[in-house]
């Protein structure tokens, strides 16, 4: 018998994105063996969703939005549940999982969304104790687990360098892009905000090892040397409340009145219209393991400046152009190359054949088949 645990955070985030597609998927699965899966309440709302007869949902309260309430549950409660129901697989998605599953014989696949805590663990946002108590939690769960499942071969590979991994234990499985085709259906509009004004576009968590101050320094030498009134857009999920602080001060002591128009933790339903209405799509990180909101520009044929990483480069080809994240210069340069200024602020939109098959390449039931086929392997 196999177990999801699909319990996490309600705030928008790469893992909540993986969360709620990979339970749409799960209803869709053809599967031979008794499966249950563990989901929070707000993963539901909205959603009419049939499963199979012998898929079994056990919904949490919302109270497991809370993250001490959802560690404790997790190594304390959920593997006694476990045991009981007589579950031999459980698969965790949440980048860690219960601390004592071997000693209760069921065993653990793991889904890896960061390498982070191995690479820049300063530049994570929390307190550094908690933020060091969830990097020895992750690490004692992935020497724990069975199998890793990761997004990509840049997160494979740091994972072998960095704890000495068994490249055999370590499943590459690339997450799902497909449900940003839904996004554009989404026609919902924010009030006051100005469509038809030219923007440059990011959406981005606000954490330092995104670096996007340097973005708003590219953007300051941009518009001066190109007396441009091309607006910047960042739609901010704020993990990092001090970082955002920076942000916002240096907005003010650097930029007019509107120049940078900061959108803070936006539902889903008004992202479908501030990507469509933008000149092109900019994101800058250190590290990541795969970038679902690149593929959701990509999906609006947006031209993309990327931050040149293992990772990006991995998963989006040759579509974006890439910049050195430390170089404002190459940032800005790059900019005034996608931005014709000259000729009205025109965009040369992307071959939308070339996109649309990428991202035919990304689709979530493969992302969920391939995972439950790890799981039959050990179940």
């Amino acid at each position: 018998m196999i177990a999801f645990n699909l319990v996490g955070t309600k705030k928008n985030s790469g893992t909540k994105t993986f969360n709620i597609n990979f339970l749409k998927e799960i209803s869709r699965l053809k599967n031979d063996d008794n499966i249950v899966v563990y989901v929070p309440k707000f993963y539901l709302d909205d959603q009419k969703l049939v499963f199979p007869e012998n898929t079994k949902i056990i919904i949490k309260s919302n109270l497991f939005e809370n993250f001490l309430i959802r560690f404790i549950w997790m190594h304390f409660f959920l593997p006694v549940e476990l045991k009981v129901k007589k579950i031999k697989v459980l698969f965790s998605s949440s980048n860690y999982s219960p601390l004592f599953l071997n000693f209760l014989n069921i065993k653990s696949v793991l889904f890896v969304h960061t390498v982070l805590p191995w690479l820049h663990f300063d530049l994570i946002p929390g307190y550094r104790i908690k933020n060091f108590f969830i990097k020895i939690i992750m690490q004692i769960s992935i020497q724990n687990a069975k199998y890793i499942i990761v997004p990509s071969k840049y997160a494979k590979d740091s994972l072998i360098k960095k704890l000495k991994i068994v490249p055999e234990k370590i499943n590459v499985i690339n997450l799902g892009a497909d449900h940003v085709f839904e996004l554009k259906e989404y026609k919902d509009e924010i009030a006051n905000f100005n469509y038809s004004q030219k923007y440059i576009l990011s959406v981005i968590s606000c954490v330092k090892y995104h670096n996007i101050l340097n973005l708003l320094k590219s953007y300051k030498d941009f518009i001066n040397e190109k007396n441009s009134e091309i607006k910047f857009v960042l739609v901010l999920t704020i993990l990092d409340k001090e970082y955002f602080k920076t942000l916002k001060n240096f907005v003010k002591n650097n930029f007019d009145k509107n120049q940078i128009i900061i959108l803070p933790n936006l539902e889903k339903k008004y992202l479908s219209n501030i990507y469509r209405n933008s000149l092109l799509y900019i994101f800058t990180s250190y590290s990541e393991t795969f970038g679902i909101t690149l593929l959701e520009a990509m999906n609006f044929d947006l031209p993309l400046l990327l931050s040149k990483t293992q990772c990006f480069e991995e998963i989006n080809g040759n579509i974006p152009q890439y910049f050195d994240p430390d170089n404002v210069s190459d940032i800005k340069n790059k900019l005034i190359k996608i931005v014709d200024i000259e000729t009205n602020n025109s965009q040369v939109k992307l071959d939308k054949n070339i996109t649309q098959q990428h991202l035919k390449k990304y689709l979530w039931k493969n992302t969920v088949q391939k995972t439950y086929e790890v799981l039959k392997k050990i179940n």
